[in-house]
């Protein structure tokens, strides 16, 4: 039985995901959160919170799904595996790629509005794990010879982060993946410049 539950309560917070990454989190209340999750009403206050808690595991769901599966291959990969990262962002059908941008990104705006702590920091812990892989995989390139060793890898890491955002926010804007296809390319004759060799 505690199996059952968990199992149902995993459906939902992925069925949150993608609802508050669709529509958005001011624009969805709690009945419209019922109809699309099957969670009732006291479910969502008693086991998540309320409505801001569901939000959270929806983000947690978000981004432990990057980080397992987009992510790790830049921990060994070296510039070929960020740019592989920016080519996924443009694929259709990748686990990073959606017409809805990027849920992170989505939440940024509008927690811009909101002002909630525990919003900002689930959003920046994205972020700097993102910076980090990055990071790891521009020192591993540096190390090896193919970068040059006068730059600075932090500031290249976040400024990989900045471009990751552009990226969701065109996808979203468009609706389509043409703009954010350019940035890619842009992206990957940036880094290419970068190279010894």
């Amino acid at each position: 039985m505690p199996r059952h539950k968990s199992y149902d309560r995993l459906q939902s917070v992925e069925r949150a995901c993608y609802v508050f990454w669709e529509k958005g989190y001011r624009t969805l209340g709690v009945r419209a959160l019922q109809k699309e999750t099957g969670l009732n009403q006291f479910a969502i206050r008693t086991e998540f919170g309320g409505k801001e808690g569901l939000y959270l595991e929806a983000l947690a769901f978000y981004s432990a799904s990057a980080q397992t599966v987009a992510m790790p291959p830049m921990r060994s990969g070296g510039l070929n595996s960020i740019i592989e990262f920016f080519e996924q962002l443009v694929t259709e059908g990748s686990p990073t790629s959606s017409k809805w941008g990027c849920l992170m990104v989505n939440t940024g705006i509008e927690n811009a509005e909101i002002g909630s702590e525990k919003l900002e920091l689930a959003v920046q812990r994205y972020w700097s794990s993102l910076a980090e892989h990055f990071e790891t995989a521009l020192l591993q390139s540096q190390k090896a010879g193919d970068l040059k060793a006068s730059l600075d890898i932090t500031d290249l890491a976040n400024g990989l982060v900045t471009a990751v955002m552009g990226i969701h926010t065109k996808n979203r804007s468009a609706g389509v993946h043409d703009a954010g296809k350019q940035m890619t390319d842009i992206v990957r004759t940036y880094l290419n410049t970068l190279r010894i060799k």
